[in-house]
């Protein structure tokens, strides 16, 4: 008999009798939690070790490389045979705790294996080489939280023998340098058991509720007013995920956003061409980190239901109109033409979900496509409103057209390079799609492009609807004398963004506040050309005001960039509709290079 499914509770179950029960019902829930999800860890464990083997092939022994290769190798085939074991027949009844076993065995492993990485491939006097294990090694623990803290007995059997040797190797060296990287790594050891033990606190207590509300429903069928107790008790619970997803994404956004400016910094300064391929290896293995978290963390919340469909009237074209916004840039500095044609027409569904549709659509057209362009068009088909994504890409056989929905599945990347994505960006179309219970059509001929198509339910024109205008196009700068004034409390980002900043050849304001930074531009008597403000600074203050106190000084709108960590939807709304681009950490700095030429030459976006 195997252990039941997420709201497999029979009808007539009653509530559980003793807190014992209900224990091993959440007991047993977390192990299938973290075998369910064991091809996506098992993937992002490998896509680690060949990205750390590759760089670190030229500077340490073959055999020692390939000896700590196959070792992770041979821990990952046999924790995916226990997966296929798990897919086969499930978990018998009464045998959660073995299988729980098996799997702490296989993290302890994982995590003994990492951290002789630290012991193994520690190069004394190269600082370069030192920092990339330290990245590694702090990412590939960052991304555990997400991924096995469900079951607390693995997460520390993979997090507390992985963190201690990086702290023990500098603490070695003795010098004050290494003594503050050890330092540093302790802190982030603390950090990241302190996430996976909320994380593990906060899931242990919904799967509790979840299986009491189960058996309450079950059990007080017959009873309306218990009934809509219930509801409210779910409701509560889907707002504590919600809440625990943002506070997660904002945490670990903020390292790998210091890490990409770091890295960026350094490739200004580096003109050694053997230490600037180890440079850029460092900024594409944090773009990656940075791809496969977001898009993890997006599949992890609409696998666990936490994604509820909000269904409202909106206008089409408000919504195209942010996208132009935001992907013009991008387009732009791809010598790509990126055009949408829109509509008058209002559809009925969920504006966040199908702007994350789109989103995704347009990103995977403007990846694959090397000339022409992307266009989105829309048009009316009887009691529907039709979108489609067209470009000029490489195409997709007809053989393989179904395949590309799946995770980690990628046509024309087959050396699976980093930057074309990690094959998750239209996997979380097709299961948005699904929950929209929108139609998804795709049609592609190779070396001419492709279109996908999605149906809208037609929508009603609310009265006080308003067309908003169109932008204006100014003359083209460059970053040479821009003096720019960076708003960030965090000092660490702080650093960062004025050393990328300086190495673009820039001048820089920094502060971390505004009245610190009207301060610097009083003393100075000079107006600035770009503002890049973060949105949540101390206290109540926020980078929207700091924007409007910056231009109010200078006596005229200054082009803004506005950067945030968080994910909420209410914030982003707010920023946005303030009229600023936005920016999500951790910010690649292309992406940011990108938005700040198409900010220059076209300042008049901001309105």
């Amino acid at each position: 008999m195997t252990l039941p499914r997420t709201g497999a509770a029979h009808a007539d179950s009653a509530v559980p009798e003793s807190p014992q029960v209900l224990d091993r019902m959440v007991a047993a829930e977390q192990v299938r939690m973290i075998y369910q999800q064991l091809p996506v860890s098992v993937t992002g464990t490998m896509v680690g070790v060949l990205l750390l083997s590759s760089v670190l092939w030229p500077v340490v022994p073959h055999w020692l490389v390939v000896v700590w290769f196959l070792a992770m190798v041979a821990n990952q085939a046999w924790r995916f045979g226990l997966y296929r074991r798990f897919r086969a027949g499930g978990i018998p009844e009464g045998s959660h705790e073995q299988w729980g076993r098996y799997w702490a065995i296989g993290s302890a492993i994982s995590g003994c294996i990492w951290g002789s990485a630290a012991l193994l491939f520690f190069i004394p006097g190269s600082q370069l080489y030192q920092t990339i294990l330290v990245i590694s090694i702090f990412a590939i623990t960052s991304v555990a939280v997400p991924l096995i803290a469900s079951h607390l007995v693995s997460f520390y059997a993979f997090v507390l023998p992985t963190l201690p040797p990086i702290i023990g190797i500098n603490l070695w060296q003795g010098d004050a340098l290494h003594l503050i990287v050890a330092f540093i790594s302790f802190c982030v050891m603390l950090g990241v058991v302190a996430v996976g033990h909320k994380y593990n606190r906060l899931l242990t207590e919904s799967l509790r509720n979840r299986f009491r509300n189960e058996q309450l429903a079950a059990h007080l069928q017959q009873q309306n007013a218990e009934l809509e107790r219930a509801r409210e008790v779910a409701d509560q619970l889907s707002r504590a995920k919600s809440q625990f997803f943002a506070a997660a994404s904002h945490d670990l956004r903020q390292p790998l956003h210091a890490l990409g400016l770091f890295a960026a910094a350094l490739s200004e300064k580096v003109r050694d061409p053997e230490v600037s391929n180890v440079v850029n290896s460092i900024s594409a293995s944090v773009e990656a980190l940075e791809t496969l978290f977001n898009e993890l963390l997006d599949l992890s919340k609409i696998d666990a239901g936490v994604v509820k469909p909000q269904l409202t009237d909106f206008s089409l074209q408000t919504l195209l109109d942010r996208l132009t916004m935001d992907f013009d840039p991008e387009a732009f500095d791809k010598g790509l033409r990126f055009r949408i044609r829109g509509c008058a027409n209002y559809v009925y569904s969920d504006p966040v979900l199908l702007e994350r549709i789109l989103r995704n659509l347009i990103t995977n057209a403007l990846r694959y496509t090397r000339a022409g362009g992307v266009l989105v068009g829309c048009r009316r088909r009887g009691p529907t409103v039709r979108l489609e994504v067209w470009d000029t890409g490489v195409g997709i056989p007809v053989d393989q057209q179904e395949r590309v929905f799946d995770e980690f599945v990628q046509i024309g990347n087959p050396e699976r390079d980093r930057r074309k994505g990690l094959g998750l960006g239209l996997a979380i179309v097709k299961r948005l799609a699904l929950l929209l219970q929108l139609p998804l059509e795709l049609k592609s001929r190779v070396g001419q492009g492709t279109v996908f198509r999605v149906d809208l339910p037609l929508g009603q024109r609310p009265v006080e609807a308003v067309r908003t205008p169109s932008k204006g196009v100014r003359s083209e700068h460059d970053l040479t004398d821009v003096l720019v004034v960076v708003v960030d409390d965090e000092q660490t980002i702080l650093d960062g963004m004025s050393a990328l900043l300086r190495g673009w050849g820039a001048d820089v304001i920094a502060s971390q506040s505004t009245a610190e930074a009207l301060e610097c531009l009083r003393a100075s008597e000079v107006r600035p050309d770009l503002i890049v403000a973060d949105y949540q600074l101390r206290g109540s203050e926020t980078g929207i005001d700091t924007i409007g106190a910056v231009r109010s000084l200078c006596g005229q709108d200054v082009p803004a960039i506005m950067i945030t960590g968080s994910t909420t939807p209410e914030r982003v709304e707010e920023a946005k509709s303030a009229g600023f681009h936005l920016l999500l950490k951790p910010v690649m700095p292309a992406k940011l290079r990108a938005l700040i030429n198409f900010k220059l030459k076209h300042p008049a976006t901001d309105r």
